[in-house]
């Protein structure tokens, strides 16, 4: 996967990949996981993706230096994000019904799978985290 960025012959930057995310996750992953949740079948990748936007929407990296969240909700993810504890932001950018409707974030399947993904790119960082992730 890491691959995939270091090829020149992509035009996209990763941050393009992440920018408008509150428009680009309802349409090509949300309803990939509500699908999958009325299957009962594992939602674990698909939610390290949210995580990972979460993460990106928190507006620092893991060095701790800050970035700008390019999206048309960014006033409102960092209000969502800076009044959330850390443990809990995945609560507070899923509580937002415009992207995540009213049905995932009372799904604890959905929550569960986020928040623990959320929670190991948060201590671990993202590398250790897809390894972890790989081992499982």
């Amino acid at each position: 996967m890491i691959a995939r960025f270091l090829n020149p012959a992509l035009k996209h930057r990763t941050r393009q990949i992440a920018m408008d995310g509150t428009q680009k996750l309802p349409q090509r992953l949300l309803g990939t996981i509500r699908d999958r949740l009325a299957l009962d079948a594992p939602i674990d990748r698909l939610a390290l993706g949210v995580a990972a936007w979460m993460r990106y929407a928190t507006g620092r990296g893991e060095n701790g230096a800050s970035h700008e969240v390019n999206d048309p909700m960014a006033a409102e993810l960092a209000a969502r994000g800076a009044a959330a504890a850390t443990i809990r932001r995945s609560r507070a950018y899923a509580a937002m019904p415009a992207v995540f409707g009213k049905d995932l974030p009372e799904d604890p399947r959905f929550m569960n799978a986020v928040e623990a993904a959320l929670a190991d790119l948060l201590r671990l960082g993202a590398a250790a985290t897809l390894a972890k992730r790989r081992a499982d």
